[in-house]
């Protein structure tokens, strides 16, 4: 826990994105969504609870959304209207996500995060569709 703390712990804002828009096209989210999360620049909080417990939150002016799990066990989730059940771990410096839909006609989705370089690396992988998105510290709010 404590290198998860001393690598991740502290808020990021989104610097820049690849693939996106395809990302949310696969995860069906419509033509005007799309265009809205692409002009957003949201702030990502991470931090670790006294229980182990490790939160992940994406702000944006029009939604909020987050985690929050122990390392190992299933939790619940709801995006954009579909359950799934999420497992983390965290695997040669990787925070990993791996979400399953309770119904069979959604795809899975696979969250990786790592710090490259001081930047939080978020990819988001869906069917063939890997998305990376690019975060930069925000050390006065650290």
């Amino acid at each position: 826990m404590d290198e998860i703390k001393d690598k991740f712990v502290g808020k990021w804002k989104l610097d820049r994105s690849e693939r996106f828009e395809d990302f949310l096209y696969e995860c069906g989210v419509n033509f005007f969504g799309r265009k809205m999360a692409g002009m957003a620049k949201p702030v990502s909080e991470i931090s670790v609870k006294e229980d182990g417990r490790v939160h992940i939150s994406m702000v944006t002016s029009f939604m909020t959304q987050g985690d929050s799990f122990l390392l190992g066990e299933e939790f619940e989730k709801d995006m954009r209207g579909n359950k799934m059940v999420g497992k983390s771990s965290y695997k040669d410096g990787k925070i990993i996500i791996e979400y399953t839909p309770t119904d069979p006609s959604i795809k899975p989705q696979k969250v990786t995060r790592e710090v490259v370089n001081g930047e939080l690396v978020q990819t988001m992988e869906i069917g063939d569709v890997i998305c990376k998105r690019y975060m930069k510290r925000m050390d006065s709010e650290v």
